[in-house]
């Protein structure tokens, strides 16, 4: 597929040519129904420039390279397209907005299972898991670290700051992976930090719906879940489902070393409940240096 071809090239690409790879990635709607010309327009290069993109890029010319551009938002994008816009209600409009969701899944349930096996068995065979992402990437983050910690998984968070990647990095240790969230925005913050990883022979898995970004182009394995929506913002929806599945696959993978922290976890919370009820009041009454906010 295009994206998958202008993300393994996106590197060697000039800057022309990286303009138009950004543009169709992230607005393959509105490339499918331009011309050669128009496109050129668009994006601000010269009409020959389109043409020897689609060549960089392995097709005979931009008519290949758009035919399939065509083929690719006829099955995946405008029946639920027409269906939002055409919406006259809001259970109408919700309605194209699962659709459109199912055929998100369904495009990667055919083009990136294999990926999701694959950094399956990564995870599994790593000591420790590093998980990244800028801005809500972040919160997604600390939601699947928790729930890898939930299986015995020895996994922390990063917030890629200068300083907090800096320490991160010089602590990671051979055996050890780090995995990148990188679906808000350029996310360049954690493309530093996976090109620091790799730096040090840390394996690295990214996960975008934008293959272009610099986390996904730096990755020894990017999986790009599709992100297109009617409501016009970039959907999260098929991340969180790629995320749900890693962490059940990875449940069902480590039963043996999950299933004993799960029922020592679930002994430990009948053991607080059980705290909790013979604690006397005066455990939790307010101290005194608290007198202050009671009156």
């Amino acid at each position: 597929m295009f994206q998958e071809r202008i993300r393994e090239n996106y590197d060697q690409l000039t800057p022309g040519f990286r303009k138009l790879g950004d543009f169709i990635t992230t607005h393959t709607l509105d490339a499918a129904f331009l011309t050669a010309t128009e496109l050129s327009r668009r994006v601000g290069v010269d009409p020959a420039t389109v043409v020897r993109f689609a060549q960089e890029l392995g097709y005979s010319g931009y008519r290949e390279l758009s035919r399939e551009i065509k083929r690719y938002v006829r099955d995946q994008v405008t029946a639920t397209y027409r269906m939002a816009a055409e919406s006259g209600t809001l259970a109408e409009l919700l309605h194209a907005l699962v659709d459109n969701s199912n055929q998100n899944m369904q495009h990667f349930v055919s083009t990136g299972l294999s990926l999701v096996a694959e950094a399956v068995n990564m995870l599994s065979e790593a000591s420790k898991i590093w998980i990244v992402g800028e801005y809500s990437d972040y919160a997604i983050a600390e939601f699947l670290a928790k729930s890898l910690n939930n299986l015995g998984l020895n996994t922390e968070t990063i917030h890629p700051s200068m300083r907090e990647t800096a320490g991160a990095v010089a602590k990671m240790q051979e055996g050890e992976l780090l995995f990148a969230l990188a679906n808000s925005g350029p996310s360049v913050d954690t493309g530093y930090a996976v090109k620091l990883a790799k730096e040090k022979n840390i394996r690295t898995i990214c996960l975008t719906g934008a293959g272009v970004v610099l986390a996904a182009r730096e990755a020894d394995l990017t999986i790009t879940a599709p992100v297109s929506t009617p409501a016009n913002v970039p959907s999260f929806g098929t991340i969180m489902q790629v995320i749900t599945l890693i962490w059940e696959a990875l449940a069902k993978q480590l039963a043996d070393q999950a299933d004993p922290v799960m029922q020592a976890t679930q002994e430990n919370m009948g053991k607080i409940l059980n705290l909790r009820a013979e604690t006397p009041e005066y455990e939790v009454a307010p101290q005194e240096t608290w007198t202050g906010y009671t009156k």
